[in-house]
């Protein structure tokens, strides 16, 4: 018997022993339970998992440094921050980079949002290699090594071995050049990076 033939042949012995029961009698299952086994309750509705709230800031930058920085009245933002900041771990990873990643959001009532993240290489030329990747933004002065921004929501900076990002939407004008206090933010960030 040839092996595809011997294992076919063996699936379909265990198809039917699977199916042979021991001989005792089995009563089949109702189709439909009967009418006084119903139950009239509501069902019971799912929960949600219990509310994750880390800290993936570790330091990085308080809540009053980006409320002076940026003049916004924003507090620390809820949610699994140490989950998210890993997740920018493993995405260097990916690259074949090593960063610690350290991810701060902050928020107001208003829909006031400022994120700042920082990636700490293990050298200067892992930070280089990602800082060379990035390429949708206009290099700008004033904070860093090397700054890129687009003036209004979004800021990245190098120093050394560690490159910030700051992410900011002023609700009132989210349009307009933001980018004194994207500096300020990311500077102040980028000193404990």
């Amino acid at each position: 018997m040839r092996p595809a033939a011997g294992l076919l042949a063996g699936a379909v012995l265990l198809l039917l022993a699977a199916c042979t029961g021991d001989g005792a009698q089995h009563r089949p299952l109702p189709a439909a339970p009967a009418a006084d086994e119903v139950s009239h309750r509501p069902l019971a509705s799912p929960t949600l998992p219990p509310v994750v709230n880390s800290d993936g800031c570790q330091g990085l930058i308080s809540a009053a440094q980006v409320q002076q920085a940026t003049g916004l009245p924003v507090g620390a933002s809820q949610g699994d921050g140490a989950a998210a900041a890993a997740q920018y771990g493993q995405a260097a990873q990916t690259l074949g980079l090593t960063a610690q990643a350290r991810m701060c959001p902050f928020g107001s009532a208003a829909g006031d949002q400022v994120t700042v993240v920082a990636l700490t290489f293990a050298d200067a030329g892992q930070a280089q290699k990602l800082w060379t990747t990035i390429v949708s933004l206009e290099a700008v002065g004033g904070v860093g090594e090397a700054a890129l921004s687009d003036k209004s929501k979004t800021l990245l900076t190098r120093r050394g071995k560690a490159i910030v990002a700051v992410y900011l939407v002023a609700a009132a004008d989210p349009g307009a050049d933001h980018l004194p206090q994207l500096r300020s933010v990311a500077g102040t960030a980028l000193a404990k990076a």
